[in-house]
């Protein structure tokens, strides 16, 4: 007699005091994993002790992205080969050794090379923190199946969470000794990562071939044009899996839609380079999240300079240096506004995750909102934010675009990784997911250097390395409104294409 086992998140138990370590390992690598965006509580004392420009400091900002979403592919695909133990070992190994080396580099032991080596050490950080993530994202994604936004929205919602967590022990602890904070942020992060990797592990799958959303797969296939490509996992769901031919039936599009004449099957998952040649779809959420993420990244690196500008116009003479009681009103207000930026993108990565799942349950049945359609929302946060930051005039006003693009930002990583998985399948998640959030780094990079730029230029004409006033930022918030607006456009395209998806 065969007795049936209860079902977890859409797989059969094989140990549940296994399964909840492993996934609490996971959320664990993920909330410490995050601290790219903890940039801008040490911004303003990197740069004063460096003696950067803005736009200096804006490429050794830039050094934590490109580390960070440039090695996507890598880990991805490294996650994917040689699973998350391996991976997340080198995420503690990069994060430890990154700002072990920018606390180093703070000290002025590298002297005039400090530039250099600020930047090349926050590469590693980036680097650990793509690493870190994609342990962690990737672990649940290959064991949760049927309730995978939520299980995947978890670790993403902590990893932007982590920002938070340590702007607050900045803020209790270390509020005059940044070169500390920098240490212990090593310590804890290394040592939190090795612990954790001990308990991660890659659950057998019960059922291959359910890795595929059977409507996303319609969505893709359609997207194709007339060399139709179904994958293995698409053919496998028509031809053996009663319940999902059930769900297609009630929905407007089923695989009948598909045709099957001469249809050519890849018996392999798109990946790489693969997935953008292959795939309309695939470059139009590539272009959508560089086109929302970039601004968003320039004002999470720049709250800083955001805020030392309308900060300090507001003094009686902004020419004169702030006194130590102004320079603590001024890390609070960072570590405030990085807290709130780090808390709001938690909520948005978790809640979205959430939604997402409950949004496609029972084909419609529910609320009949696809995931993109809660990418949209996303986007649209990103572009309010934005527009309330061309149009800010008080250090108060400031409060609701650290909301929005908090908010937005989280909310676009929060189911923008289910969308890959359930379109592309889990099988080389990582691989597809790091080559799309590629986007994420090449935005990020551009709106860095034109805000940087611009500050630089308002500073020369007050004749210092400054800049006070709202002019500083006004022109680069007006464009990341455009960017995000054209953003929020495509998704919206890219809803109306692919429909029930």
């Amino acid at each position: 007699m065969t007795l049936s086992r209860p079902k977890q998140f859409g797989f059969q138990s094989v140990s549940t005091s296994a399964r909840a370590a492993s996934f609490i390992a996971a959320c664990a690598v993920a909330l410490v994993s995050g601290t790219p965006y903890l940039y801008s509580t040490y911004a303003n004392q990197l740069t004063t002790k460096l003696a950067l420009t803005a736009l200096q400091s804006n490429v050794v900002a830039a050094g934590v992205h490109y580390g960070l979403f440039l090695s996507g592919p890598l880990f991805g695909r490294l996650v994917d080969s040689r699973g998350p133990k391996f991976v997340g070992t080198f995420a503690a190994g990069l994060l430890a050794t990154g700002y072990s080396g920018l606390a180093v580099t703070y000290s002025g032991f590298f002297y005039s090379f400090g530039f250099l080596t600020a930047f090349l050490f926050l590469i590693l950080v980036g680097m650990g923190s793509q690493a870190g993530y994609m342990t962690a994202v990737s672990t649940n994604a290959h064991n949760f199946h049927s309730a995978r936004g939520l299980a995947m929205s978890i670790p993403i919602a902590l990893f932007g969470l982590s920002a938070l967590l340590f702007a607050q022990i900045n803020n209790l602890f270390y509020k005059d000794d940044t070169q500390a904070f920098m240490f212990l942020v090593a310590k804890a992060i290394g040592g939190t990562i090795l612990i954790s990797v001990l308990f991660l592990t890659v659950f057998p799958k019960d059922d291959q071939k359910s890795s595929l959303d059977p409507e996303a797969v319609i969505a893709t296939a359609n997207q194709l044009g007339s060399d139709e490509i179904i994958s293995h996992d698409a053919e496998e769901h028509r031809r053996n899996v009663g319940e999902r031919e059930r769900l297609l039936q009630t929905t407007p599009t089923s695989y009948s839609n598909i045709p099957s004449t001469e249809p050519v099957v890849v018996h392999h998952p798109l990946s790489g380079f693969k997935l953008f040649a292959t795939t309309r779809v695939a470059m139009t959420l590539f272009i959508s999240i560089l086109l929302l993420a970039g601004p968003g990244l320039m004002y999470m690196t720049n709250a800083g300079n955001v805020i030392r500008s309308i900060y300090r116009d507001h003094m009686e003479d902004p020419s004169i240096p702030p006194t130590d009681e102004e320079l603590i009103r001024l890390q609070q207000l960072q570590n405030y506004h990085v807290s709130l930026i780090s808390l709001c993108s938690c909520l948005g990565r978790f809640s979205v995750g959430m939604m997402s799942d409950l949004g496609k349950r029972g084909s419609g049945k529910w609320w009949g909102i696809s995931r993109i359609g809660f990418l949209v929302y996303a986007g649209v946060c990103v572009w309010l934010g934005q527009t309330f930051g061309a149009n800010i005039n008080d250090i108060n006003d400031l409060a609701k675009v650290s909301i929005l693009v908090g908010l937005g930002y989280g909310s676009v990583f929060g189911v923008a990784p289910t969308i890959v998985s359930e379109w592309f399948g889990v099988s080389f998640f990582g691989t597809n997911w790091g080559w799309i959030s590629i986007g994420n780094a090449i935005g990020g990079q551009f709106f860095n250097v034109i805000f940087g730029y611009l500050y630089d230029l308002e500073a020369q004409q007050e004749h210092t390395l400054e800049c006070f006033g709202t002019e500083c930022f006004h022109t680069s918030f007006v464009l990341g409104t455009v960017s995000s607006f054209l953003g929020v456009g495509l998704l919206i395209y890219l809803a109306i294409t692919t429909r029930r998806t």
